[in-house]
């Protein structure tokens, strides 16, 4: 999973219709320092996320059990599944 932070929306009139009725989002992944990197992935909303809302996105098998538990047969590669309100470092 990587943090990040939405910078805008995809509209799409047609889609997949495992993912009908989630929003697209355009997400700028963050390095360490929370800066932005030349990184931008468009990810299945899963929590109703919105744009400058800092992200946790999964990849992979994690972004579609985040769509669709268990399955196999969801076409997603990236979920957007936390909206991140603070952080606490224990360092």
């Amino acid at each position: 999973m990587n943090r990040g932070i939405v910078i805008g929306e995809v509209f799409a009139t047609k889609k997949n219709q495992k993912i009908k009725g989630y929003k697209l989002l355009l997400v700028c992944l963050l390095d360490e320092m929370k800066k932005p990197t030349q990184r931008v992935v468009v990810a299945v909303d899963t929590v109703d996320a919105g744009v400058s809302d800092e992200v946790v996105v999964a990849f992979g098998s994690g972004a579609r059990n985040a769509v669709k538990p268990l399955s196999r047969d969801v076409l997603v590669d990236c979920a957007i599944v936390q909206v991140i309100e603070g952080v606490e470092s224990f360092t």
